[in-house]
């Protein structure tokens, strides 16, 4: 995690430029998110830093489009597996767990920062996106379960298997297939940690990592990974941000009509 505040500023040096309209909530935290010059940063180093001693995420007041996207990712990735005790030493499927349950925790605590994340992306990336959108909730249906989602260069492929596939676990990630693999009676917001934990695996794979790596080799690799798939692979994240936002809603079985539809 960031290391400890410095001792306190004088009070023109702390003011910040702007402040975004919501706190931040994970674990037992809440944060406000600055907008700070490069001077005034408790860390001036870095971009932005989460200073838990003044209960703030500040962020450098010149950043914005993708950049400010990735910064505030980065941020919620730190103080996800700090509010998690995911530090250093913990293993590859601890930081596949605690991004994936922390990611699901993020959107459903704090949706006014969900819309306006997935707003940015969607002001920024190609046309079409529509992520903001989808956390609204104004599409005309469901996105479905794409077949592939992009993790760096390679396609990923993502499959629905039954419980006697899936054994005594939720899903699999196959490393050699690179597959990720989804037990059919998945619901609610379980759907989204699983889905999530199992192409946070495939992320991993992609950037080398294994059981024994730095914990800024996962938080860097998930950043950049994850913000890889909501640039390439559009169908995924649709699906995966109605998951989080709606998990009231969410199933991984398919519609009894379309089953019917393609046997006909």
């Amino acid at each position: 995690m960031d290391r400890p505040a410095r001792p306190a500023r004088p009070a023109a040096a702390r003011r910040c430029s702007a402040r975004l309209p919501f706190n931040i909530v994970l674990g037992p935290y809440e944060l406000a998110v600055e907008f700070h010059p490069r001077e005034a940063l408790d860390d001036r180093r870095r971009l932005a830093c989460v200073n838990l001693v003044a209960g703030r995420i500040e962020i450098r007041h010149e950043l914005q489009g993708l950049a400010l996207a990735r910064v505030f990712l980065d941020c919620i990735v730190r103080l996800v597996h700090f509010s998690k005790g995911c530090q250093e030493g913990c293993v590859e499927e601890a930081y596949a767990h605690s991004f994936a349950t922390g990611l699901v925790e993020f959107a459903q605590r704090n949706p006014r920062a969900w819309r306006w994340f997935n707003l940015l992306l969607t002001q920024n990336l190609p046309a079409g996106a529509g992520y903001d959108r989808v956390v609204r909730g104004v599409v005309k249906r469901a996105p479905a379960m794409p077949r592939h989602v992009q993790v760096g260069r390679h396609a990923v492929r993502l499959r629905g298997i039954s419980k006697s596939q899936c054994g005594n676990a939720f899903g699999w990630y196959v490393f050699a297939d690179r597959e990720a693999q989804l037990f059919r009676g998945l619901v609610g917001a379980n759907l989204a940690v699983v889905a999530l934990h199992e192409i946070t695996h495939a992320v991993h794979h992609v950037h080398g990592l294994e059981d024994g790596h730095r914990h800024r080799d996962y938080r860097r690799a998930q950043v950049q990974g994850w913000l890889g798939v909501m640039r390439h692979s559009p169908a995924a994240w649709r699906w995966l941000a109605w998951l989080m936002s709606f998990p009231a809603q969410a199933n991984l079985a398919e519609p009894v009509a379309r089953r019917a539809a393609r046997r006909g």
